[in-house]
């Protein structure tokens, strides 16, 4: 797992503001509607491979009419984090999603992490510094004491996101999730708090 700088978390009305070495995750703010949608447009053929069948309505600003306050309230409750990825010192367009969902405490002290790039940035390893700062965030800032994710066997780019914030394969959910039309398999990565924090003192 490559060492990038500690980010730095701040909380802002009671959600997660984490600044990396060269990104910004918040929460969207109600006025980023357009955004988000813009976001989904540019990226449609580039995500199509790897989630389920979208309807056209989904790609419009009156079917997530609502959702950032939705969003805003699950932070400040802390059942749910989702995160848009901006460039610092150009927040005219996020270039990335990351969220941590499903969310137990308790006897569980687990999350789902699931995120998506913006085609024109992949390659630069912005999605590895993010999702090395989730991890960072739900271990340290949240308690938990595992964090699972998913791919499929296809998709190289996201194992290799994964591996290298501390993922470790734990077996295939067979026909788990119907993608594009077709049932699809998916491996089960998970992340152990005791064992991210061995791997970042080595």
């Amino acid at each position: 797992m490559s060492k990038l700088a500690r980010p730095f978390v701040e909380w802002v009305d009671r959600m997660p503001v984490i600044e990396t070495a060269r990104l910004r995750l918040r929460v969207a703010r109600t006025d980023e509607l357009p955004k988000m949608v813009r976001f989904l447009v540019r990226n449609r053929e580039h995500l199509r491979p790897w989630e389920p069948r979208r309807e056209p309505v989904y790609y419009t600003e009156g079917y997530w009419k609502g959702v950032p306050q939705i969003e805003q309230d699950a932070a400040r409750r802390g059942q749910g984090y989702r995160f848009r990825l901006l460039l610092p010192g150009d927040e005219s367009e996020f270039i990335g999603v990351i969220g941590l969902r499903d969310i137990v405490y308790g006897s569980n002290q687990f999350a789902t992490l699931g995120y998506s790039m913006d085609a024109a940035y992949q390659g630069h390893g912005y999605m590895t510094e993010a999702a090395q700062a989730v991890v960072r965030f739900g271990f340290e800032q949240l308690g938990l004491r595992r964090i699972e994710a998913c791919s499929m066997p296809a998709n190289v780019g996201s194992a290799r996101v994964l591996e290298r914030a501390g993922f470790e394969q734990e077996g295939l959910l067979r026909s788990s999730l119907m993608v594009d039309g077709k049932w699809e398999d998916h491996i089960l990565w998970s992340v152990i708090n005791e064992h991210w924090i061995w791997r970042q003192q080595n």
